[in-house]
C-alpha cells in the first residue's frame, strides 16, 4: 500500500475494476474521492486519512486497501503494563449518587455491561460511594450488578475529587476490574480523570458506541472526532482498566428486577491525610425561565438551520404541543440568538431520548446524530434529498416545511 506525505497509508482505486457508481464517494468522511473525467474514482493521498471507509462499500472490490490486524492478546498479558502479575476481569460501572439517589446514567451503563460481560463472560461490578447509600447498592443489583462494592460514611455525603478519587482508584486495584464506565455527567468526567490519572490507565470521554473485540477481547470505544464528521474508534492494548465516560441517554435503560440477586461487600472507609476544602454552601439549580427540561418531553420538534426563521417557531411549537412535547433546536439557531442554549440538542447542547423526535430543517452532522440516536422513532422534515439525516431516520418526508408542517398539524387535529 502507498502512504502519502504524513505516513499514513492510503487507498487506492483499480481504475479497470471502477464502474463509477460512486458509493465511495458518499461515503468518504473527508472527501478524499472524486471523479475524474475518465469516469473513474480517484483518491487523493494527502487527503486520504486511511479509514477504509470505500473499501468497505465498493460493491466491486475496485479499491485497494489493507486494513492491519492487531496482534491477540492472551489473557496473561492483558494489563501487564498497568500492574504486573495481576489479572483483570470484569465490567465495573460507577454508581453516581446525587442528592440521595443514584443517577440515571448509571443504571443505562450496567444495562450496557451487562451486554459487554455477556461477550467476556464475566461479571458486572458497581461501586458505589456516599452516605447511606444501601438502598442505591441494592438497586444496582436489581439493574443487573453481580457484585456491588459500597463505602458508605458521613464524609462521603459531598463530593470532593480528591478523597472519592483516592477510595475509588484504591477499589480499582482491590478489585482489578477490566473495563470500567462512569457516566459522562458534571461529576463524572472530574472524577474519572482523577481515577484515570492514579490508575495510569487510558481514558476515552464521550463514548457514543462501545463493543467488544471478538479476536482481541479488547473493549472498542467509539466517540465523534473534536468538531469533525469521523466517528474514531479507539481502544487501549496495554492499560488497564479500560476507561470510558458515556453520557446520559445514550444507553437504553436496562428494566428492574427486584427479585434479581446479588452480592454486596462494604468497604472500610479510610479518610485522605491531608487537609480537605471545606464546603460553606452550594448553589443550587435555577432554571429562569421555569420550564421543564428538554430531555423529560416524550416528543421533540427540533428546528435546525433550514428551520431557522422565528416567524416559523408558533407553528412548530403547536406541532410539539399536539404531540404532548416541546421545541427544541440545533446550535445554529442558538448561535443566531433565537432560542436559548438550554434548549440546544447536540454534542455540544443535550442528549436526548424521546419516543419521538422530528427533526425540522436538520442537516443530521454526526455531532447532532449521537445526541439524538437514543430516540425511539425520528422523522426527518428536509428540503435536500441528499441530507445525512435521512439515513438514521425512520420515516424521511423531503420538502417544503412550510407546507407540510401545517398539513400534519391538520391530520392530528382532525384525529384529536
Amino acid at each position: 500500500m502507498s502512504k502519502n506525505s504524513k505516513g499514513i497509508e492510503v487507498a487506492e482505486i483499480i481504475s479497470d475494476k471502477c464502474i463509477a457508481c460512486q458509493i465511495c464517494i458518499g461515503e468518504c468522511p473527508v472527501g478524499a474521492i472524486e471523479l475524474s473525467d475518465e469516469g473513474v474514482a480517484h483518491v487523493d493521498p494527502e487527503v486520504c486519512v486511511g479509514c477504509g471507509k470505500c473499501f468497505e462499500v465498493c460493491p466491486v472490490e475496485a479499491v485497494l486497501f489493507e486494513k492491519k490486524k492487531r496482534k491477540k492478546i492472551s489473557k496473561s498479558q492483558r494489563g501487564a503494563h498497568a500492574l504486573k502479575g495481576v489479572s483483570y476481569e470484569g465490567v465495573a460501572v460507577f454508581i453516581e449518587v446525587a442528592n440521595g439517589s443514584a443517577a440515571p446514567v448509571s443504571f443505562e451503563l450496567i444495562g450496557k455491561a451487562k451486554e459487554l460481560a455477556l461477550k467476556r463472560k464475566c461479571r458486572v461490578i458497581g461501586f458505589v460511594l456516599g452516605n447511606n447509600v444501601e438502598k442505591i447498592a441494592d438497586d444496582a443489583v436489581f439493574y443487573g450488578c453481580d457484585d456491588v462494592h459500597m463505602v458508605s460514611h458521613p464524609e462521603m455525603g459531598t463530593y470532593l475529587s480528591r478523597p472519592y478519587g483516592k477510595i475509588l482508584a484504591n477499589l480499582c486495584k482491590e478489585v482489578c476490574p477490566e473495563i470500567f464506565l462512569i457516566g459522562a455527567t458534571h461529576l463524572g468526567r472530574d472524577l474519572a480523570g482523577v481515577v484515570a490519572t492514579r490508575l495510569g490507565a487510558g481514558l476515552t470521554a464521550d463514548c457514543t458506541g462501545l463493543d467488544i473485540e471478538e479476536e482481541t477481547g479488547l473493549l472498542l470505544m467509539t466517540r465523534p472526532t473534536f468538531g469533525g464528521n469521523i466517528m474514531a474508534t479507539i481502544f487501549c492494548e496495554h492499560r488497564r482498566p479500560q476507561m470510558s465516560t458515556v453520557r446520559p441517554r445514550v444507553m437504553k435503560l436496562p428494566a428492574k428486577d427486584l427479585f434479581r440477586k446479588g452480592n454486596i461487600f462494604r468497604h472500610e472507609f479510610t479518610p485522605i491525610e491531608d487537609p480537605l476544602a471545606q464546603v460553606v454552601g452550594f448553589i443550587s439549580d435555577v432554571k429562569t425561565s421555569g420550564e421543564k427540561d428538554i430531555t423529560e418531553y416524550p416528543a421533540l420538534v427540533t428546528a435546525g438551520k433550514g428551520a431557522c426563521d422565528i416567524s416559523a417557531f408558533p407553528m412548530l411549537q403547536e406541532l410539539a404541543e399536539l404531540l404532548g412535547g416541546t421545541l427544541a433546536c440545533t446550535r445554529p439557531v442558538v448561535e443566531s440568538g433565537l432560542m436559548p442554549y438550554e434548549r440546544q440538542v447536540g454534542q455540544t447542547g443535550k442528549t436526548v431520548a424521546p419516543k419521538l423526535y422530528v427533526a425540522v430543517g436538520v442537516s443530521g452532522a454526526i455531532q447532532h446524530f449521537v445526541a439524538i440516536q437514543g430516540a425511539e422513532k425520528i422523522v426527518a422534515i428536509n428540503s435536500d434529498e441528499n441530507a445525512p439525516i435521512f439515513q438514521v431516520a425512520d420515516v424521511g418526508i423531503v420538502g417544503d416545511y412550510q407546507k407540510i408542517i401545517p398539513a400534519l398539524i391538520k391530520q392530528l387535529k382532525e384525529k384529536m
